[in-house]
């Protein structure tokens, strides 16, 4: 009897914090014209799998909106009262004057943004009514989890970036996904779905074997195609070169391996298929504008 009152107090409790969280939610209908996101935060968390074992997060209420990728899970996403198990590719979507609690473990991106420019200063941002938004689940299982995690990581670099056209990038990115899950919804859609198979073998083939030296021509061979129809198809799929795509992934394997680890800048160039040390850090510098041995030094703790 006593453990039942327990947890019927802690749920009284949970539910009047919704409610009361919720009393000020604003309603506005928007025009898909309209829309044009702007960035407010974004990162990376527990790739490195150090808080595993982390207990639930506080409940919160939403105030932007929020997409967040799942890379690793074993958890949960309680969303307005109900728990969502999460799996690796799930694209999570809240909404503000949501409420919401995480519960490790599991490891994921996020991103937080407005979707109008006038509305970035408000402290709770409007809940839009629109016929796609609307349409988008909670939790979406995404038929290609790589797709968005590209999106996911050029949003990231981005941000570090930092530079004038940056904002322009981002919500064109932000737009693309927004399209993306919306069509998987409304039309089971893949995107680029013609060329889905070739595409996942391809990338199947690079990061099975990204740590040795491929070339356009020794992919695009494992596939069957000649190298400039698997460019042209991979690039109208992925919107990036195979080459581009190959690079992201040794820089993610790289960054990973930074930070986990105490392998030498020159060992994890070449554990990582880089060609040559002086070539990584060429590389690594240009994606996150900084040089390998910073980034590790800038996620260690004190």
């Amino acid at each position: 009897m006593i453990k039942y009152r327990k947890v019927k107090r802690f749920y009284i409790k949970i539910v009047f914090l919704e409610v009361h969280m919720k009393r000020n939610r604003i309603i506005k209908e928007i025009e898909t014209i309209e829309f044009a996101p702007v960035l407010i935060r974004t990162y990376a968390y527990n790739l490195n799998k150090r808080d595993w074992g982390k207990g639930k997060f506080p409940l919160r209420l939403v105030e932007t909106y929020e997409f967040e990728f799942i890379i690793e899970s074993e958890g949960y996403m309680n969303l307005e009262g109900k728990r969502y198990p999460l799996k690796p590719g799930d694209l999570c979507l809240r909404r503000p004057s949501e409420t919401t609690m995480g519960e490790p473990p599991y490891s994921c991106y996020m991103i937080s943004f407005a979707l109008t420019n006038e509305t970035i200063d408000d402290k709770v941002q409007p809940y839009y009514v629109n016929e796609i938004l609307d349409a988008l689940p909670a939790v979406l299982s995404t038929k290609n989890p790589k797709y968005y995690e590209v999106i996911f990581l050029k949003i990231l670099e981005q941000y570090i970036k930092n530079e004038s056209s940056s904002i322009l990038l981002i919500r064109s990115l932000i737009l693309e996904m927004i399209f993306a899950a919306y069509q998987e919804v409304k039309l089971d859609y893949l995107p680029s779905s013609a060329y889905a198979r070739i595409i996942k073998s391809a990338i199947h083939y690079m990061e099975d074997r990204y740590t040795e030296k491929l070339t356009l021509e020794k992919i695009s061979e494992e596939i069957n195609l000649s190298p400039s129809h698997f460019q042209r198809i991979f690039k109208t799929t992925m919107n990036m070169s195979p080459n581009d795509y190959l690079i992201n992934y040794r820089l993610m394997k790289a960054k990973k391996l930074l930070l986990i680890t105490n392998d030498t800048i020159t060992d994890i160039s070449f554990l990582c298929g880089f060609e040559s040390n002086a070539y990584f850090s060429y590389v690594f510098k240009t994606h996150m504008l900084m040089t390998p041995s910073m980034y590790r030094k800038s996620h260690q703790k004190p």
